[in-house]
């Protein structure tokens, strides 16, 4: 889809063909280098795979199998991240041509995922059994072997902070017990020094719960009835908090340039607020039936200033954020 009219440029049906009532998941990894890169998960016990397509002509590039049993798939600038074989090692593909760049084995008996902070990927990964201390590692490092890091399996990594890591602590009951899902509150925020592995931790002013992001000093957090919180990354104290009108939102983008921060719901409806102030900019009429089973399963990219967002029906539409109120175009 050509971005700032919505004309559709080509084309792709399903990798994977399905039957009956089953259906397929699609997720937009990230475009580079003219490449756009999708996931499909096929329904059942059917194997998820990888696909790079020619953004210009559609063309199939390459695919590969996906084994994410111990660990999940990454984007990262000209790579993607590929748990592949029986699982238990990650290989860096170019993607353009989906050809190795390098491979790294995974923990045993570790789940673990991939975030990028500052310039550089992280693999964390907690035990199958005994779930209170995971670790973290620098995936594929430049300058020696990658030094590993121990932190609560109850922190999540989300980005980096004054050229530390940044990690999410979520709530632990009276017994101790990590609570999990959805709608699972966060407690305080870690810092851990990437090269002497020194941490600390800044308790949050309340507990915050939903989507979360970070980005330029803050974290955006996210809730299914649309509230917005914006709260200081150094001192965990809130700057602002804002209701819209956003149903299960997904994460939060950050435009530097308009200082802006743009969310879209499960219904297809947008909305932005100024990043500093929080005041709702404007927002957009929904486009779907939204359902409660996909919060957080919708995020709005910025690709060369324009705004594409995706319903979970599957409509793709752009936004001129400068003119949201034009009508938008789907494909």
């Amino acid at each position: 889809m050509e971005g700032r009219t919505g004309e559709t440029v080509w084309r792709a049906g399903p990798a994977v063909s399905v039957s009956g009532d089953d259906f397929s998941r699609f997720v937009i990894l990230g475009v580079h280098d003219d490449a756009v890169l999708v996931q499909q998960e096929p329904p059942g016990e059917g194997a998820t795979r990888v696909f790079a397509f020619d953004t210009g002509t559609g063309d199939r590039l390459w695919d590969r199998a996906v084994n994410d049993q111990w660990a999940e798939v990454a984007f990262s600038g000209d790579v993607v991240v590929l748990p592949e074989g029986d699982g238990t090692s990650m290989t860096a593909r170019s993607v353009r041509t989906g050809a190795p760049r390098w491979k790294e084995r995974l923990p045993a008996k570790h789940f673990c995922g991939v975030t990028e902070a500052a310039g550089r990927l992280w693999l964390q990964c907690s035990p199958e059994e005994g779930p209170e201390e995971g670790l973290v590692m620098e995936l594929h490092p430049a300058d020696g072997p990658a030094r590993r890091l121990s932190v609560p399996s109850r922190a999540g990594l989300l980005g980096a902070f004054d050229g530390r890591l940044l990690f999410l602590e979520l709530t632990q009951d009276e017994d101790g017990n990590i609570l999990m899902g959805e709608d699972a509150p966060y407690a305080g925020i870690r810092l851990v020094d990437p090269g002497s592995g020194a941490q600390s931790t800044t308790k949050l002013a309340e507990e915050y719960e939903g989507e979360v992001t970070l980005a330029d000093g803050t974290l955006w957090f996210a809730t299914a009835s649309g509230r917005i919180t914006a709260v200081s990354a150094r001192t965990g104290e809130p700057l602002w908090q804002t209701s819209t009108s956003l149903e299960q939102p997904g994460e939060a983008t950050y435009d530097a340039r308009t200082r802006a921060v743009y969310l879209a719901s499960a219904s297809g409806r947008v909305g932005a607020l100024d990043a500093k102030k929080g005041d709702l900019l404007w927002e957009t009429q929904p486009r779907a039936q939204s359902n409660a089973t996909n919060w957080g399963a919708t995020r709005v990219r910025l690709l060369q200033g324009v705004l594409v967002a995706t319903t979970p029906g599957g409509a793709v539409f752009s936004l001129d954020p400068a003119h949201p109120e034009r009508t938008p175009r789907s494909g």
